[in-house]
C-alpha cells in the first residue's frame, strides 16, 4: 500500500519540490487547453468549408505571430516590470478571441480574429517557459520534468477533444479552450508567484546573431536544416489532420489517437535524451531525426488506411523532442557569451515561423490544386533530400565548442527569452557530447 501512495505521489510532484506542483499542474493543464489547436484546420474545412489555400493562408498567421508576438509583448513585460501581469492579460485575451472563432462567419474576418487569437496565445508560451525557469532558479529542479506534464496535458486534451468533437461537434473544442483557462488563470493568480527577471544579462539583438552565424559555417549550414526541418514540421503539424481526418472519412477519433500516440513517443525523450546526446552525438541525432521526418513523410504520401500507418506516428518522438534539444544543443554551445538567449530565439524563429510559414502557404497551394499526395510526396523527395544532404555537411563541419562559464549556466533561462523553447534545459559538456542538465538545487 505504501509502494502506492508513494508512486501517487511521485505522479503528483515527480520527485521534486511540492512548492512545483502548481507549476506542474499549470504546464498540464495550459497545454491541454489548446492542444484544440490541432483541431482547427479540420474546423476551417469542415465546418467553414474553407479551400485548401484558404486554410494554407490561415495557418500561416500562427507562425507569423510566433516571430513577432512574443518579443513585443516581452518587451512590454520589461517596460512595465510586472511580468506576471503580462502573463494574465496574455491568457485571459487568448482564451476569449479563440473562444471566438467559432462565431466568425467569414474567411477575411477569420484571417483577422486568428491573427489576434495566436498574437495572444504565442507570448503565453515563452512567459510559461520563463516563469518555470525563473521558479526553478529560485526552488530547485528540473525544466525538462515541468515540460513532461505539459507534453501530458497536450496528449490528454488532443484525445479527449477528438472524442468530444465526434460526439457533440467539433464547434464544442472552443468551448474546452475558454473553460480549462479559466482553471489555469486561477492557478496563476493563486499559486504562481512573480518573480522579476534577471536584468544584469548581456544583451544583443538579431542583426548581431546573423552576424554570429555567417562568421561560423557550422552554424550556418546548421540553420538551413533547421528551415528545411521547419518546413517538414509545418507540413506535418498543419496539414497531417486534416489529411488524415479525410482519408478516414471524417473520423475525428482518430485525431485524438494520433496526438496520444504522438505524446507518448515523446516521454521517452524528456528522460533519456541526454544519455541518447552522450552516446551518439549531437550531429548524428540530428542525422537520425531527419531520416525520421523522411520516414513520415513517404508514408504520408503513400497512406491509404491511417489507422494502418498509425504507429509510425511514434517517429514524433524523434522529429519533434529529439531533434529540437540537439538544435537548440548546438546552438547554445556554438553561441558566444551573452548571445545565447537571442541566438536561441532566432533558431525558434526559424523553424517554427519561417519553416512552418513557407510550409503552410506552399502546402495550401498545392493541397488545393494537386492534391494532399502531391504534397506529401514534394517533402518526401524534395526536401528531405535536401534536408538529409546538408544534415550530413553539417556532421562533416561540427566541433566541440568550449564549456560554457559557469555564471552562463546559472544565469540562462532566467533572463527574457524572445520565443517559445520547448526544450531549455541547462546545458553542459560532458566526454566531448553535449548533455541536457536541469537547474542546480539552490541551498
Amino acid at each position: 500500500m505504501s509502494a502506492i501512495l508513494r508512486l501517487i505521489e511521485f505522479t503528483i510532484d515527480g520527485g521534486e519540490s511540492k512548492k512545483l506542483v502548481p507549476l506542474k499542474l499549470f504546464f498540464a493543464i495550459h497545454y491541454c487547453a489548446f492542444s484544440t489547436q490541432t483541431y482547427l484546420p479540420i474546423y476551417f474545412d469542415h465546418m467553414e468549408h474553407f479551400d485548401k489555400m484558404q486554410i494554407g493562408i490561415l495557418l500561416t498567421l500562427p507562425c507569423v505571430c510566433a516571430i513577432v508576438a512574443p518579443p513585443i509583448w516581452g518587451g512590454v513585460a520589461d517596460i512595465l516590470k510586472n511580468q506576471k501581469l503580462v502573463h494574465i492579460f496574455c491568457l485571459v485575451t487568448a482564451a476569449l478571441f479563440m473562444f471566438s472563432l467559432r462565431f466568425v462567419p467569414t474567411f477575411n474576418v477569420m484571417c483577422l480574429m486568428l491573427f489576434v487569437a495566436n498574437f495572444q496565445t504565442q507570448p503565453t508560451w515563452s512567459l510559461l517557459d520563463q516563469t518555470a525557469m525563473t521558479m526553478l532558479v529560485h526552488i530547485g529542479g528540473v525544466y525538462g520534468k515541468q515540460r513532461l506534464y505539459g507534453a501530458v496535458g497536450y496528449g490528454i486534451g488532443g484525445y479527449f477533444a477528438g472524442l468530444m468533437a465526434a460526439a457533440v461537434g467539433i464547434a464544442w473544442c472552443f468551448n474546452m479552450v475558454l473553460g480549462l483557462s479559466v482553471i489555469s488563470l486561477f492557478i496563476l493568480l493563486r499559486f504562481i508567484p512573480a518573480y522579476q527577471p534577471d536584468e544584469g544579462g548581456t544583451k544583443t539583438d538579431y542583426l548581431q546573431s546573423l552576424a554570429i552565424i555567417w562568421d561560423q559555417p557550422d552554424v550556418l549550414i546548421l540553420f538551413i536544416v533547421v528551415l528545411l526541418a521547419g518546413v517538414m514540421g509545418g507540413l506535418i503539424d498543419n496539414f497531417l489532420f486534416l489529411w488524415y481526418f479525410n482519408l478516414s472519412g471524417n473520423d475525428t477519433r482518430l485525431v485524438g489517437v494520433i496526438i496520444a500516440t504522438e505524446t507518448i513517443s515523446e516521454l521517452p525523450l524528456f528522460f533519456f535524451s541526454n544519455k541518447i546526446f552522450e552516446r551518439f552525438g549531437t550531429p548524428n541525432c540530428i542525422i537520425f531525426s531527419i531520416v525520421a521526418y523522411g520516414v513520415r513523410m513517404i508514408v504520408y504520401t503513400y497512406a491509404h488506411n491511417p489507422w494502418v500507418w498509425l504507429p509510425f506516428e511514434v517517429l514524433h518522438g524523434m522529429t519533434f523532442g529529439l531533434l529540437w534539444a540537439a538544435f537548440t544543443n548546438y546552438v547554445f554551445q556554438s553561441s558566444p557569451e551573452g548571445t545565447e538567449g537571442t541566438m536561441i530565439g532566432l533558431l525558434t524563429a526559424v523553424q517554427k515561423g519561417m519553416g512552418a510559414a513557407c510550409s503552410t502557404l506552399m502546402g495550401g497551394y498545392m493541397y488545393e490544386h494537386f492534391g494532399g499526395r502531391v504534397m506529401w510526396g514534394t517533402g518526401a523527395f524534395v526536401v528531405f533530400p535536401a534536408a538529409i544532404l546538408f544534415s550530413l555537411i553539417f556532421a562533416w563541419l561540427a566541433r566541440e565548442y568550449p564549456e560554457k562559464s559557469a555564471a552562463t549556466r546559472e544565469k540562462w533561462g532566467s533572463s527574457s527569452s524572445l520565443c517559445s523553447i520547448d526544450i531549455n534545459d541547462r546545458i553542459t559538456k560532458k566526454n566531448g557530447y553535449t548533455e541536457i542538465d536541469g537547474v542546480p538545487e539552490i541551498a
